[in-house]
């Protein structure tokens, strides 16, 4: 009898130290880590950001300070981690966030800025939603680190000069998401 008592105490005791493994490495778990996990499944999401807007559609990637979100009604949208202000995902999608998936090599240096340079590159028109909840139309003529200069012009005509209202330089701070132009059909 004491055999087996000295067992269950030693099972519990192996099954108190995993449970707390568990809890300190959830503890480490960072935003980022979550939404990527959530991903690797196409989770359906929705995200509450900062001012009036709200992002739903399935979380698609993540890049170093960003997620893209394909959306029903445009084309992805790309969500600054600093503009959330909660992120709802289903029970079952919430668990399995918890899980870690190791990050691509490009995932790592994939800015926000990364992705707005690319844009520029292609003179892509661009829907940037803003904190103080207005909304724009335009091209990215250039994006730096922590900034870009954004072209104002009706969403569906091209970047040319008789067309841009102004030009604006706008910090990253001041963008809730943005993304391509989806082109009428």
């Amino acid at each position: 009898e004491l055999e087996g008592q000295f067992a269950d105490d030693a099972a519990a005791e192996q099954a108190a130290v995993a449970q707390e493994n568990e809890r300190l490495r959830q503890a480490r778990l960072d935003l980022l880590t979550r939404l990527r996990s959530a991903a690797a499944e196409h989770a359906t999401i929705a995200i509450a950001t900062a001012g009036p807007h709200q992002i739903s559609g399935t979380i698609q990637a993540t890049g170093a300070d960003w997620c893209g979100i394909d959306t029903a009604t445009s084309a992805m949208r790309c969500v600054r981690l600093d503009a959330m202000r909660s992120i709802r995902l289903s029970s079952l999608a919430l668990r399995r966030s918890l899980m870690t998936v190791p990050p691509d090599a490009l995932q790592g240096r994939a800015t926000f800025g990364y992705v707005l340079r690319g844009w520029a590159r292609k003179r892509t028109p661009v829907l940037i939603q803003f904190a103080d909840g207005t909304v724009a139309s335009g091209t990215i003529d250039r994006a730096g680190n922590d900034h870009c200069d954004f072209a104002l012009h009706d969403a569906h005509t091209s970047r040319r000069d008789d067309h841009v209202t102004h030009v604006l330089m706008v910090p990253f701070a001041a963008i809730v998401a943005a993304g391509p132009i989806v082109a009428r059909v």
